[in-house]
């Protein structure tokens, strides 16, 4: 049966029976015998055959919804007992900075887990300081950090950057447009993350680079807490483009960027040199690097 629908899929995706013989290696005549019987198993007609092009009936829409979500669980059983085969089993930890974490981390770790489903995770969210520390002391198996740390222990690797933009409350007067000079950013309250944090150090990098002194600095231990704040008429902050996404949609902030001055960070992650590589970390590296979040990178 997995053959005939493997058959059935490939004439749909490729749209007519010489294709389909080709990608699977067969001939035509075999392409059309293996519809058939799948017909007759049905007892329903499947293709259209009227036109140039194969056109689904209504039971052939059925069957080819059903049929691959079929391939596809056979795909994810032949994985799962290739994995269990292997000895790829068992929990693998996993820390990462705020932003990463909250914004990015959700949909890596679903894809992870759909993927090798043999395999849980442990997930630690804490400042990327913390993080790093935790590697170094073999108590994560990887983390993703948002800045740079240098530790003789740690391998650090790039794979993912996001622009940076000051973010404003949604009555922000805007006299450039989208763009806002170093002259207005002096005269705000600036609410700022903790020391230790990626957005911290991406934020101490822009005030050093442009000379930026503000009058007045607020020091929160939560991007949340520094949304909502900015949110209210507070302060402005400078924060991760990803993690202000939901709020700009909704109009309740602005996102501005700085006169003369084009900033990304980049995120990283880390593994402790010394400790052995398992396989289920190098899967979930490979689904880090495979994620939409790498074509990010230059």
């Amino acid at each position: 049966m997995d053959r005939l629908l493997l058959v059935f899929l490939t004439v749909i995706e490729k749209g007519n029976l010489t294709r389909a013989a080709e990608k699977l290696f067969i001939t035509q005549s075999a392409v059309s015998q293996n519809i058939k019987l799948l017909e007759e198993q049905f007892n329903a007609q499947l293709l259209d055959r009227t036109n140039k092009r194969i056109k689904l009936t209504k039971a052939g829409e059925i069957l080819y919804l059903h049929a691959k979500q079929i391939m596809n669980q056979y795909a994810l059983a032949g994985r799962m007992i290739d994995e269990l085969k292997e000895g790829i089993t068992g929990s693998l930890t996993i820390g990462s900075g705020f932003t990463f974490g909250e914004y990015f981390l959700p949909d890596v770790i679903s894809t992870f887990i759909k993927d090798h489903p043999n395999i849980n995770p442990k997930i630690t969210i804490k400042n990327s300081i913390r993080i790093a520390n935790q590697v170094k002391q073999k108590d994560l198996d990887i983390g993703i950090i948002e800045r740079e740390i240098f530790y003789d222990e740690l391998l650090t690797v790039p794979f993912s950057q996001d622009d940076m933009v000051v973010i404003v409350p949604a009555d922000f007067p805007k006299n450039n447009g989208d763009v806002i000079p170093l002259s207005e950013l002096a005269e705000q309250t600036w609410i700022i993350r903790e020391n230790g944090s990626g957005t911290r150090q991406v934020t101490d990098t822009m005030f050093a680079r442009t000379k930026l002194a503000p009058k007045r600095v607020l020091e929160f231990g939560s991007t949340q807490v520094i949304k909502g704040t900015v949110k209210n008429g507070i302060g402005i902050s400078y924060t991760s483009k990803v993690a202000v996404k939901e709020e700009l949609e909704k109009g309740v902030i602005k996102a501005l960027t700085i006169e003369g001055y084009k900033d990304a960070r980049t995120f990283y992650y880390v593994t402790n040199k010394s400790q052995p590589s398992s396989k289920a970390l190098e899967l979930f590296i490979e689904t880090l690097e495979d994620s939409e979040l790498a074509k990010y990178m230059d």
